[in-house]
C-alpha cells in the first residue's frame, strides 16, 4: 500500500537466524523525504531449534538495516548498533557519526514506542518491507509438549534497481510440498538476474514477512535489549505489534537511560508489560516518585525483582503500594534511598513473604526495630545488606540470625557497634553463610573469626577491612576449616604476620583475590609462604599490598610462580624497585602492577609513623 504525497518515506532490511546460543542485533539509519512516500524494506529469516540428549541449544541473530535521505537537509545522519549475547552475556556497540549517544536513542524509544502515539491513540507508522525471501518450516509436537522440532532455512535476497527498468515483473515464488514439511522456494538465479523494485510489491512483501512464524521471531525479540526492541518495532506492523508484545519485556534495565525516564514513561511500561514483567531496574531516576511507583505496582503484580536504588524521591509510600501488589516480589535494591524509614521494611514484611533479597544500604533511618519487623515476616531471607547503616546495631543481627536461619550474605560494613556477641551467634544459626562483610567494625576480635571458622564452612568471602583486632589466631582457625575461601580483604588488619599467610597457603586452596594493604607486618618471607601454597600457581589473580614498607624486590621474584596472576597494587611500597617489576613483567607479560614511586627523596619521619604518599597511580 501507499501512503499520500508529503508523507514520510522510510527503507528497511532485516535478518534474522538461529544457531546455538547467541544473539545479535544490527541496526542502521532510517531517514525521510518530504516530496516523495513509498515504504520498502527487505528481511530474510532462519531459524534452527535443536534436541539431543535432552539439552536445548539455541542461537539466535537479528540484523536490522536501513538507510534513507532527507529531501529538505543536506546534512546526513546515521547510527548502528549491535547486540551480541553468548552464553548469556550479552555486549553492545554504538557507533555515531554525528555524536549521537544512547539518550538520543531512548528519546526515541519515549517518544516512538512507548508514548501514546504507539500504543493505540494515534495511528502508527506504517512500514512495509520489500523481499524475496525463503523460508522452510517443519515441526513435530505433542500435546505434552515432550518434544517438538523446528527449522526454519533462508534462501533470500532483494535487490534494489535505481534505472529505468522499474516495470520488470517480480519472479513469483513457487511452492513445493515434500512430506509434511511447507517450502516456500525461489530460485537464487531468477533472484540473482533480476533486480526487484520497490514499486507496485509492497502487499506481497507484507505477506512474506509474515511467512516467519511470530513464535520463531518473538524468540528472538526476547534476547533483544531496549534500542533493538525499539528498532525491531519500526520495521512493519506486523513486527511492530511483536515487537512490543509485553512478553519480550520480561526484563528491563533503564539504568543507561534514567535522565529521560518520566512518571509517563513509568505509566506505559506499566500498562504495556502488566503481568509479564517480572525484573526492573530503575536505579538512578532522580526524577521517579511515589506516583510512578504505585502505578507501577498496580499494573505490574509479577514483578519478582526490582530495582530502585539511588531514587532519592521516593518515601515509604512506594514501599507500602509494593507490598499491597507485588506479593510475589523476591528480591528489592533500596541502596541510597535516603526518605526510607523502618516503615517500609515492615510493609514489605506484611505484603512480600517471599523476600529473599533486600539492600537498604546508606538508608541512615533504617534501624534496630525495622529489621526485627523484616525478619519475623521473611523467613526466606538470603542476602540482607545494610552498609552504612549507623543504627544496625547486634539486635539486628541477633533478629536475622534467629528468624532467618537461611541467611547467606550479609553486609553490614561500617556498622560500627556491632560486636563479637552477634556475629557468634549469627555463625552458629546460620549455618549456610557464604560471604560476610564487617569490614570497619573495629569491636570485633578473634572470637568472631573462631565462631566462623567453626560453623560456617562454606564461607568463601570474608571482608574485615579495619578490623585492627584481628591476629594470626583467628585466621589460624579459618585456614583450618574454612578450605572454600575465594576473596579475603585483610585491608588494615595490622597485627597480622607472616604466620597468617603460612596458614591461609596450606587451608585454603582456592584463593583468588587477597588484600594485604597497610598490613605493616607482612614481608617477604610471607610472600614467599604463599607462593608455595596449593593456590598461587593456577588460582591467585589479585594481590594488594598498598603501604607494606618490609616488602622488597624478593616478593616479586616469589611472585613469578603465580602464572595467573593478573593484577599486583604495590602503591607506596618504597622498597620495590623498578627493575623488579619490569622482570616481573618479563615472566608474566599480561600482568597490571600499580605501583607509585615518589618523585623524590621521602620527608623525614617527625611523628613516630611512616609518612604515607597519595596514591597516584602508575601502570607500568
Amino acid at each position: 500500500m501507499f501512503a499520500p504525497s508529503g508523507s514520510s518515506s522510510i527503507s528497511g532490511s532485516a535478518s534474522a537466524s538461529f544457531s546455538s546460543g547467541s544473539s545479535s542485533s544490527s541496526t542502521g539509519t532510517a531517514a525521510s523525504s518530504t516530496n516523495s512516500t513509498s515504504v520498502s524494506g527487505s528481511a530474510s529469516g532462519s531459524a534452527e531449534r535443536g534436541e539431543a540428549n535432552n539439552n536445548h541449544n539455541h542461537n539466535l541473530s537479528l540484523q536490522l538495516n536501513g538507510n534513507g535521505n532527507n529531501g529538505n537537509n543536506s546534512n546526513s545522519h546515521s547510527s548502528s548498533s549491535s547486540s551480541v549475547i553468548t552464553n548469556g552475556n550479552n555486549s553492545n556497540s554504538h557507533n555515531n557519526s554525528n555524536n549521537n549517544t544512547h539518550t538520543n536513542l531512548i528519546s526515541g524509544f519515549c517518544s516512538s514506542i512507548w508514548r501514546s502515539a504507539t500504543f493505540g491513540s494515534a495511528t502508527p507508522v506504517v512500514v512495509s518491507a520489500s523481499a524475496a525471501a525463503t523460508a522452510s518450516v517443519s515441526g513435530s509436537a505433542m500435546s505434552d509438549c515432550s518434544s517438538s522440532s523446528l527449522s526454519v532455512s533462508p534462501d533470500a535476497a532483494c535487490l534494489a534497481d535505481n534505472d529505468d527498468e522499474d516495470q520488470q515483473q517480480r519472479q513469483p515464488l513457487q511452492r513445493s510440498e515434500a512430506g509434511s514439511t511447507d517450502s516456500y522456494l525461489a530460485k537464487d538465479s531468477d533472484v540473482a538476474q533480476q533486480p526487484q523494485t520497490f514499486l507496485g510489491a509492497t502487499e506481497l512483501d507484507d505477506e512474506l514477512i509474515k511467512q516467519l512464524p511470530k513464535e520463531v521471531l518473538l524468540r528472538v525479540f526476547s534476547y533483544l535489549d531496549v534500542v533493538s526492541l525499539c528498532r525491531c518495532a519500526q520495521v512493519c506492523k506486523y513486527w511492530n505489534v511483536l515487537a512490543l508484545d509485553g512478553s519480550s519485556w520480561q526484563k528491563i534495565n533503564l539504568f543507561d537511560f534514567q535522565r529521560d525516564i518520566e512518571g509517563p514513561v513509568i505509566e506505559n511500561i506499566s500498562q504495556r508489560c502488566r503481568g509479564f514483567l517480572k525484573s526492573l531496574s530503575l536505579r538512578g531516576c532522580q526524577s521517579l516518585g511515589d506516583q510512578s511507583v504505585r502505578t507501577l505496582a498496580n499494573h505490574c503484580h509479577n514483578i519478582e525483582h526490582l530495582d530502585l536504588s539511588e531514587c532519592k524521591k521516593i518515601t515509604d509510600i512506594s514501599t507500602q503500594s509494593i507490598s499491597r501488589y507485588c506479593t510475589k516480589l523476591t528480591a528489592i535494591n533500596l541502596d541510597s534511598c535516603s526518605n526510607i524509614t523502618d516503615n517500609s521494611l515492615k510493609y514489605l514484611s506484611d505484603g512480600c513473604p517471599n523476600l529473599m533479597e533486600i539492600n537498604v544500604s546508606w538508608c541512615h533511618l533504617i534501624s534496630e526495630n525495622g529489621v526485627e519487623a523484616l525478619a519475623r515476616g521473611c523467613v526466606k531471607l538470603r542476602k540482607f545488606s545494610s552498609k552504612g547503616c549507623k543504627q544496625i546495631n547486634d539486635n539486628a543481627i541477633m533478629c536475622l540470625a534467629k528468624y532467618c536461619p537461611d541467611i547467606m550474605v550479609l553486609n553490614v560494613h561500617s556498622c560500627e557497634t556491632i560486636s563479637d556477641s552477634s556475629i557468634r551467634q549469627l555463625a552458629a544459626k546460620c549455618p549456610k553463610l557464604q560471604k560476610l562483610c564487617v569490614s570497619k567494625c573495629a569491636d570485633l576480635t578473634d572470637l568472631s573469626l573462631m565462631a566462623l571458622s567453626q560453623h560456617n564452612h562454606l564461607l568463601n568471602t570474608l571482608e574485615v577491612s579495619g578490623c585492627r583486632n584481628f591476629t594470626d589466631i583467628g585466621f589460624q582457625a579459618l585456614g583450618r576449616n574454612c578450605k572454600y575461601l575465594e576473596r579475603m580483604d585483610l585491608e588494615e588488619c595490622n597485627q597480622i604476620t607472616d604466620l597468617t599467610l603460612a596458614h591461609l597457603a596450606t587451608g585454603c586452596p582456592g584463593l583468588e583475590k587477597l588484600t594485604l594493604s597497610h598490613c605493616e607486618l607482612i614481608t617477604d618471607d610471607g610472600i614467599r609462604h604463599l607462593t608455595t601454597g596449593s593456590c598461587a600457581a593456577e588460582i591467585l589473580s589479585v594481590l594488594e599490598l598498598d603501604n607494606c614498607p618490609l616488602i622488597t624486590d624478593r616478593t616479586l621474584e616469589h611472585l613469578v610462580s603465580c602464572h595467573n596472576l593478573q593484577r599486583i597494587e604495590l602503591f607506596d611500597c618504597q622498597l620495590i624497585t623498578r627493575t623488579a617489576i619490569r622482570k616481573l613483567k618479563n615472566h608474566l607479560p599480561n600482568i597490571k602492577v600499580h605501583a607509585y614511586f615518589a618523585p623524590g627523596t621521602p620527608p623525614a619521619v617527625t611523628s613516630g609513623q611512616r609518612p604515607r604518599y597519595c596514591r597516584c597511580c602508575e601502570i607500568l
